[in-house]
């Protein structure tokens, strides 16, 4: 009876543990969810094929009215070029989940030109 008590309670310790790994994405993740205030080099910066500061800004850009106020010229120095450009809209990739090679989901900031290069609108693609 001792002994089956005892492995219980060791095989409930073992699924209690976590590994490194396990703690090391779960703090990631946490992080994630701090919002950051736009930095245009954070927003710049790239880590292999990630933008691992856009999640965190994507609203502080998206609901600014001044970055809403600029022209093409203008938004292409703040926020760079964008990941692909197709019929007048600006495509920023904001986060991307992959399994190996490929994508499984994409998140992208959408930005709407009108013809005299004014932003028409700024949305969230998912």
């Amino acid at each position: 009876m001792k002994i089956s008590v005892f492995i219980v309670s060791l095989f409930i310790l073992c699924l209690a543990c976590k590994t490194d790994s396990e703690v090391n994405s779960e703090n990631q993740k946490n992080n994630q969810d701090i919002e950051l205030v736009f930095d245009k080099y954070k927003w710049k910066t790239k880590d292999g094929k990630d933008y691992p500061y856009r999640n965190q800004m994507i609203n502080d850009v998206v609901y600014n009215d001044t970055i809403r106020t600029l022209n093409k010229e203008q938004l292409l120095e703040l926020l760079g070029e964008p990941d692909y450009i197709r019929e007048g809209h600006l495509y920023y990739r904001i986060n991307e989940t992959r399994l190996g090679s490929w994508t499984i989901k994409t998140k992208s900031m959408v930005i709407k030109l009108v013809d005299d290069g004014s932003i028409e609108w700024i949305k969230i693609h998912e």
